[in-house]
């Protein structure tokens, strides 16, 4: 007769009956994900591994989560790894998985995708937060390790190109362990630097030899920058993260150096270009003044000070030649009427009468015009025409 077992005890044998199947461990397992549920306080993936009829629980703890370099998601295709045991509390079998890859495509390039996703979504690629690189920068800062060919061909074409400007190399480890850190490092003291435009970038590599470039810290760092950073990883076809924050790309980093300062050369044409322009332009506007002025300075002719004076002058002598005459006719008129005048008043005059024998007689300054006014020893005064003479009147 068989033992009665609990339900635990039952659970607990299945569970090692399980674990002894060699057959059971290390498992690779493909299906659908679904269900996923990711738990925030444990960092625990909870989800159902699925294909077209079956089904099965599945379960992977943080200490293999965290390690996943992409984060699973409903309707993934995958293929997991890991062993079946029984969870004995439910009394249910499940994958305990201790890694998962995506079937067909990379895992790392997965990871990059979402992680670009999520950027996105935070709005560090909006063309609004791309700052301008200027047209003549004064200060070019380097970004890039110190002896690699990107830097002797960047600093060639700096020179080159634009040799008035100056180039400060802020080296730094570009693949490796601790790139991401040196990188952030150097592009903050460049940043710090008062540089006007930034380039990082390293020549070409792998896609290994690139991932640096496709850090969130250093997407997140050249989106924080005060300073324009115009990015320059590998070759034209390698797209890296850091060429969707920074403020423009450029497929190479001669390319890169050819964005940040503009050709002398081309300048010094455009300078005499624009010189040969305004040459015309201020001629043509100097012939035009000129004619301008002569018009007005005829004009001003028939209103200047000048001829209005003359005319005035002219007016002026002109009347006072006729002032003049009139002035002397009036005289010579009025001299003719005193003379006559003086005539007619000379032939009544007292003296001419008397000049033909007669006198006046005065008797105390008064003229004695009857004998009556006269007595017997009054003193008188009888005046000629040439003469007086005192008398006294007798009896």
């Amino acid at each position: 007769m068989s033992s009665i077992l609990t339900v635990s005890q039952l659970n607990r044998y299945m569970s090692f009956k399980l674990k002894e199947d060699s057959k059971l461990r290390g498992l690779l397992v493909k299906g659908e994900i679904s269900g996923f549920t990711h738990h925030m306080r444990t960092g625990h993936f909870y989800f159902t591994l699925k294909d077209g009829t079956s089904a099965i629980k599945a379960v992977m703890f943080s200490s293999y989560a965290g390690a996943l370099k992409f984060m699973p998601q409903n309707g993934m295709n995958v293929i997991v790894m890991g062993s079946v045991q029984v969870f004995e509390r439910d009394g249910v079998y499940q994958l305990y998985v201790t890694d998962i890859q995506p079937d067909g495509i990379g895992a790392q390039y997965l990871a990059l995708e979402q992680l670009k996703e999520k950027l996105a979504a935070e709005g560090l690629f909006d063309p609004i937060y791309k700052k301008p690189v200027p047209k003549f920068p004064d200060k070019v800062g380097i970004v890039t390790a110190k002896g690699g060919a990107a830097l002797k061909d960047i600093l060639n074409i700096l020179s080159r190109r634009y040799p008035v400007c100056e180039a400060v190399i802020f080296p730094c480890v570009v693949q490796g362990e601790y790139a991401v850190d040196s990188i952030c490092d150097a592009l903050k003291l460049a940043d710090e630097s008062d540089c006007d435009v930034i380039i990082c970038g390293r020549g070409g590599g792998s896609y290994e030899d690139l991932s640096a470039f496709n850090s969130e810290k250093i997407a997140r760092t050249v989106f924080s920058m005060n300073t324009p950073v115009i990015s320059a990883v590998g070759h034209e076809t390698d797209t890296t993260l850091i060429d969707f924050t920074s403020d423009l790309r450029a497929p190479t980093p001669s390319a890169a150096a050819e964005l940040a300062v503009p050709e002398m050369s081309a300048l010094y044409e455009a300078l005499a270009a624009y010189k040969n322009t305004l040459d015309n332009a201020l001629s043509g506007v100097i012939s035009q003044k000129r004619q301008q002025l002569l018009s007005i300075e005829s004009e001003l002719k028939n209103y200047a000070p000048a001829a209005a004076l003359s005319a005035l002058r002219e007016r002026l002598a002109s009347g006072e030649k006729r002032l003049s005459e009139a002035i002397k006719l009036y005289f010579e008129r009025k001299q003719r009427e005193i003379a006559s005048g003086a005539a007619a008043l000379d032939s009544l005059s007292p003296l001419k009468i008397m000049s033909r024998g007669y006198s006046l007689v005065y008797k105390e300054n008064t003229l004695v015009r009857s004998a009556d006014m006269l007595s017997e020893g009054d003193r008188i005064t009888i005046k000629f025409a040439d003469s007086e003479t005192n008398a006294v009147i007798g009896g």
